[in-house]
């Protein structure tokens, strides 16, 4: 009978056979609704642009990264007003950033190192389903799993939110609360911190969007303060003890760090060396940016084998 069954299967016809049985299958009414709002969407884009999709097919360069919640209600980009191609986005209960949620920090990861955004946003919202579920503390099967972590941000917030005495003051508190120590979660990542240390940047932010006005608004966070806090256990690369420094600063000292250990004569580098080093550093350096460098500190120089490191790092340096 299974064998029957088997040989019966569209599975196994030929695929000219195959093809003319698919095509003849009924889409469910609510996919018939998707392919005809996708044909329209389709057509609209063309109209105003006919070369869009041969733009956007060229790849992705997004700023920002945003980790949101799964919520139908809470469409980033749309709510935001930017294209497609502009945010990289990641959603899932409660847009939490968890420490062994490898998908979260796979994100991340692709985000910060390869994609380069410059920031990155968490972005909470009232009414949070997840966030009532957790509050609410009943037994939710496998989904206790993750909204544990939410119930962690109300064991380290008790004694604020206890003094709370309204429900759903407390509950839009908590949904704040959530968002800063998921910011909090993503900056305790140590590819983060290098490469804030390094480049000045991700940036993070906390907001969070209301349903009921659609405003989004912006959390108070001051990372300085929880630096210094927990200082000894988070901070796995040395900050500055002062102001962030400016792009100009960093892209000066990454040339004393690049040239470290190089020198070919007394403060001098090959340039060879130095253009190839600079190079693997495309958020810091653009090739205009290295060539004009170079060009600069070799004035009046009759080698231009060497380039002097102080002399390229002021070009930046100032």
């Amino acid at each position: 009978m299974f064998s029957r069954a088997l040989k019966a299967s569209p599975l196994l016809l030929p695929r000219k056979s195959l093809t003319r049985s698919v095509a003849s299958m009924a889409l469910p009414t609510s996919l018939e609704r998707l392919f005809e709002n996708n044909k329209k969407w389709r057509e609209g884009k063309k109209l105003l642009d006919p070369d869009y999709f041969d733009k956007t097919s060229q790849g992705q360069h997004p700023q920002y990264l945003w980790i949101g919640c799964s919520d139908s209600r809470v469409p980033a980009e749309e709510i935001t007003g930017l294209a497609p191609g502009e945010m990289f986005v990641h959603r899932n209960v409660a847009n939490l950033v968890v420490s062994n949620d490898i998908s979260s920090l796979s994100v991340v990861q692709y985000a910060v190192e390869h994609l380069k955004v410059k920031d990155i946003i968490v972005c909470g919202h009232y009414g949070c389903g997840g966030v009532h579920a957790a509050v609410e503390n009943k037994d939710l099967g496998l989904l206790d799993n993750w909204l544990r972590n939410i119930r962690d941000v109300c064991r380290l917030h008790k004694d604020e939110l206890e003094e709370i005495e309204d429900q759903e003051a407390r509950m839009r508190r908590t949904v704040e609360l959530n968002t800063i120590e998921q910011c909090i979660n993503v900056f305790k990542i140590g590819l983060v911190q290098r490469h804030q240390v390094k480049y000045g940047f991700p940036r993070i932010h906390g907001l969070v969007y209301d349903l009921k006005n659609g405003q989004l608004n912006e959390m108070d966070i001051d990372f300085r303060s929880y630096v210094r806090k927990y200082r000894s256990i988070y901070k796995l690369h040395s900050f500055p003890s002062e102001e962030p420094l400016r792009r100009s600063q960093l892209q000066g000292n990454m040339i004393r760090t690049l040239t470290e250990g190089h020198d070919e004569e007394p403060n001098c580098v090959s340039t060879k060396y130095i253009k190839r080093a600079m190079a693997k550093e495309p958020i810091l350096f653009s090739e205009t940016e290295i060539n004009s460098a170079i060009a600069r500190a070799q004035e009046n120089e009759t080698d231009k084998t060497t380039v002097n490191i102080e002399k390229l790092a002021r070009y930046f340096d100032h």
